[in-house]
């Protein structure tokens, strides 16, 4: 399959959900932003990097962005390293969860920063808990001091689901920022 015949495939995926429509002048702002903005991850290892962007957690979702961005890249010599958040690629904004779907596709690793179960990184977690997915998928997510500060942070369906990772081997804890970004050196720096 050639990259065009890809990206027809991707773009027909799009328009196919009931409630999507895509006009001929969206389809080439689409195919646009994919030939800009996704070529990014050929010859690169990518970091999707998922979580709260509420204003008290967005900080450590940049946080774990810059040291994937500039850890791996100075560990690793001979490969590039992109590592971004959702809404710094592919302005497919109407389509929000159709993006979604395309950055986990391309990415090669993703990167949940769980603090609660709160807000709409709880679906994405739900979406990526496909085979498809669980192999490039880490999650890192906050424990609490006592049990009753971490059943207020995470209901019972994300708690199993931060519970299935962790008997994958594909979770680790924290409990501050730094413990956070060593917790990611960990696992993807000193590999």
């Amino acid at each position: 399959m050639t990259t065009d015949d890809g990206m027809r495939a991707v773009i027909d995926k799009l328009g196919s959900t009931p409630g999507e429509t895509l006009t001929p002048e969206r389809v080439e702002a689409i195919q646009t932003a994919m030939h800009e903005e996704l070529g990014r991850f050929i010859n690169t290892t990518s970091y999707f990097v998922l979580g709260s962007y509420a204003e008290e957690e967005r900080p450590r979702l940049e946080a774990v962005r810059d040291h994937l961005a500039s850890e791996v890249q100075h560990s690793s010599t001979d490969e590039e390293v992109e590592a971004f958040l959702m809404d710094e690629i592919l302005d497919i904004s109407e389509f929000f969860t159709s993006k979604f779907k395309l950055l986990a596709s391309y990415a090669d690793n993703i990167v949940g920063v769980y603090e609660h179960s709160k807000g709409g990184h709880a679906w994405e977690a739900g979406y990526i808990d496909q085979p498809t997915y669980r192999d490039r998928t880490r999650a890192f997510y906050r424990s609490y001091d006592t049990e009753e500060e971490e059943y207020a942070a995470y209901d019972a369906m994300f708690a199993h689901y931060l519970l299935s990772m962790e008997r994958v081997d594909r979770a680790n804890t924290w409990t501050d920022p730094d413990d956070l970004l060593e917790e990611v050196r960990a696992a993807y720096v000193d590999q």
